[in-house]
């Protein structure tokens, strides 16, 4: 059992809006497509691309998929997976609600993605650690109120200071 098959079982995707005008429920498949990816090749078709946002323009399942990530994110993934989910998290940080959504009384879906991220901080400072330094701080400097914590962080690792 993964923990981010539970993360992912734990949302009712099927009564969120997705992007592409369905509802979340195909969500579910390519996650688990993702998580299980062993090669860039298998992950061809299964995106969350154009699903949780269009243009960072952000849709109702996004603040639901942060934590799904975040969790995936302390596991193995394929690195191709591991390079997607992470620009994702940029994306959903940086976004804002889609018009339609905020017509439908969802207006600061980016507020909630950042509060989801910020839970999971730890998460990203691990990642930044493990090699994936540029795009962790691009979505810290995003979710950390922490300024020193992340200047500490990028200075350590520019320096080498984390080795050994």
């Amino acid at each position: 059992m993964r923990a981010s098959i539970l993360e992912l079982r734990r949302h009712d995707w099927s009564a969120l809006r997705c992007s592409c005008g369905q509802s979340g429920a195909h969500l579910t498949e390519s996650f688990r497509r993702l998580l299980d990816a062993r090669s860039a090749q298998e992950t061809i078709g299964h995106t969350l691309e154009n699903h949780l946002e269009v243009q960072s323009m952000l849709f109702e399942v996004a603040p639901h998929a942060v934590p799904v990530i975040l969790t995936a994110l302390g596991e193995q993934l394929h690195d191709s997976v591991r390079g997607h989910f992470l620009g994702m998290l940029e994306y959903l940080v940086a976004g804002e609600s889609h018009r339609s959504e905020i017509e439908a009384g969802r207006p600061v879906l980016e507020e909630e993605c950042v509060a989801a991220v910020h839970e999971g901080i730890s998460v990203l400072y691990a990642q930044a650690v493990s090699g994936h330094a540029e795009a962790a701080f691009d979505i810290l400097e995003f979710v950390d109120e922490d300024d020193e914590r992340l200047e500490y962080y990028r200075s350590a690792l520019a320096t080498g200071l984390g080795e050994g």
